[in-house]
């Protein structure tokens, strides 16, 4: 049998020896069953095993989803395992090849994607397979490492990069996901991603064969001894397998955007230090590129250049599911909101009637529509609750200048104002949680946080995110109680110990009597936005996490 047909998906076996490579384990057949009876979601919900989830969650589409691939392009997917990245490439190019190594893993991703008619599986050992066609984009997501495993020669690496640029069309993209064997998790007491024990990458693996990562100026080496002058790295948080927001050199992290403390997907870990902090200073100190846990590499004459994109698929229900992207073009930036499925296309499309912010001090950036895209300007500053970093050590200090922020941005004129009438469309998204006598913006963005207001370098303040906009009455109090409320979490690893959240909140305004009313308010806000969400155990620490410190 050298060919094999599932649905539409085309698998080929001349060059397929023996299925005795790298695997999960017998969970591998629990995901067959699932696949061949369209059950792999449902798997997902029910068991809590590490393979199921790296295997089966749309979190993992994150990695590329947001690359600008050309969609009459051809590409190549080495070591495509169960496929939860190959269904994704099919929306995205008209053909995907694939090698994997595996049959058991081959035949899952034939099921999952059997509706596909552009996919075919080859399988066999990426060496002994004969590669004659030109691809638009290779890919090679957490594969690089084991190049040691199948390739032979002095130096496997090196080698499977130059084959790979062989097989490319002359503008192709060859794409590399890996982790960083210096990323911050690793020092931090995270076990090694694929030895299963603590620093082997921060030993140079003298002491495990098989496998290996890289740093960032390894990596950067290598691909200019193979050839690769124009080549972009991008940064996964948290990493790559399951990743919410990527980076780049033209964007990284702010202190206090980073708040990854105690979530840790795949392994127990031993916490030496804080995540929070030593990120904030990572971040302040412009040496984010060298910790970040993974790397996403674009190798080839660059496309379209996106410098940033933010997904939020992993909490919201999927009338809200969007993702957002910072591009470039030419000299010019904006940012793109899309739907992240059908039923989000709905919240997409309303953004652009939502573009007030309801208060003279703080302006909305502007929008516009285009082929379902909402497109918002780019708005070049500082992020307000950044400008607050340099007091974090400063708890009074803190606090008079995040009052100072409230009291020039946040208080409205009276003209601004109007009485609070409990409507029906309140009731449906906060309940009966009412305030009598609270007093409402004409129209409420409700978003209204820190980390969405910018402030440019002639002084003004822009809302930079009108996603939460709504033109019924919603207490006013409550704006500023979230908006004040996410800066204390933000920063709360700094003032917890000083300050209580309820005593801060007080310090910059607010009335202590309606924070029980306002917890309810978001508390109903969330049900209704937030999915019911099945990873977050995956967030939580293992039982068998500990601290070395206080």
């Amino acid at each position: 049998m050298e060919t094999r047909k599932i649905g539409e998906v085309v698998l080929d076996y001349q060059y397929y020896r023996s299925d005795v490579h790298y695997s999960d384990g017998d969970i591998e057949n629990t995901l067959l069953e699932a696949a061949q009876s369209d059950r792999l979601q449902e798997l997902l919900v029910s068991d809590n095993n590490w393979a199921v989830l790296y295997h089966c969650s749309k979190i993992r589409e994150n990695i590329l989803d947001w690359y600008p691939f050309k969609k009459d392009a051809s590409l190549l997917e080495i070591g495509a395992g169960c496929g939860a990245l190959t269904g994704m490439f099919s929306r995205k190019v008209s053909s995907v090849t694939c090698i994997e190594l595996s049959e058991r893993r081959s035949l899952i991703n034939a099921y999952r994607n059997k509706k596909c008619n552009n996919i075919k599986i080859v399988l066999g050992n990426f060496q002994d397979i004969e590669i004659t066609e030109k691809y638009d984009y290779i890919t090679l997501i957490g594969v690089w490492e084991y190049a040691e495993r199948y390739l032979d020669g002095v130096n496997p690496y090196l080698s499977m990069l130059e084959r790979l640029k062989g097989y490319l069309n002359p503008d192709g993209k060859l794409l590399i996901a890996i982790e960083n064997k210096t990323g911050l998790k690793y020092w931090n007491g995270a076990q090694e991603d694929h030895t299963g024990k603590m620093y082997s990458g921060l030993n140079d693996y003298v002491d495990d064969e098989g496998v290996r990562t890289f740093s960032h100026q390894e990596i950067e080496d290598m691909l200019s001894t193979v050839g690769y002058d124009d080549y972009k790295f991008y940064y996964p948080v948290p990493d790559y397998k399951l990743p919410d927001t990527i980076y780049t050199d033209e964007r990284l992290p702010k202190p206090g955007e980073i708040r990854t403390y105690k979530e840790d997907f795949s392994s127990p870990r031993i916490y030496n230090f804080y995540d929070a902090t030593i990120q904030d200073q990572i971040c302040q100190d412009g040496m984010f590129s060298y910790f970040s846990n993974s790397f996403l590499v674009e190798c080839g004459a660059l496309p379209e250049n996106v410098i940033y994109a933010k997904y939020s698929r992993t909490i919201r229900k999927e009338p809200y599911a969007v993702s957002t992207v910072i591009s470039k073009r030419d000299k010019d930036y904006f940012v793109q909101k899309r739907a992240m499925t059908v039923a989000a296309q709905k919240h997409i499309e309303t953004m652009l009637t939502k573009q007030a912010c309801g208060l003279h001090n703080i302006q909305a950036a502007k929008m516009y529509m285009d082929h379902g895209t909402c497109v918002t300007e780019y708005i070049e500053g500082q992020d307000l609750d950044s400008t607050l970093y340099r007091y974090r050590n400063d708890v009074e200090v803190f606090v008079h200048e995040a009052k100072k922020i409230f009291e020039t941005y946040f208080k409205p004129t009276e003209d601004e104002m109007i009485d609070f009438i409990p409507t029906d469309e309140y009731k449906r998204l906060f309940g009966d949680a009412v305030i009598k006598e609270a007093k409402c913006l004409k129209a409420t963005n409700i978003d209204l946080i820190l980390s969405n207001l910018r402030l440019t370098s002639e002084g003004k303040v822009y809302c930079i995110d009108n996603e939460w906009v709504y033109d019924f009455p919603i207490p006013y109090g409550y704006v500023v109680w979230r908006a004040a409320s996410q800066l204390y979490t933000k920063y709360s690893i700094y003032l917890k110990n000083k300050l209580p959240r309820n005593a801060f909140l007080e310090a910059v305004g607010l009335e202590k009597e309606c924070f029980g009313t306002y917890s309810i308010m978001e508390k109903n806000f969330i049900n209704n936005v937030w999915e019911e969400d099945y990873k977050a155990r995956y967030r939580k620490p293992s039982a068998s996490c500990k601290m070395l410190f206080r």
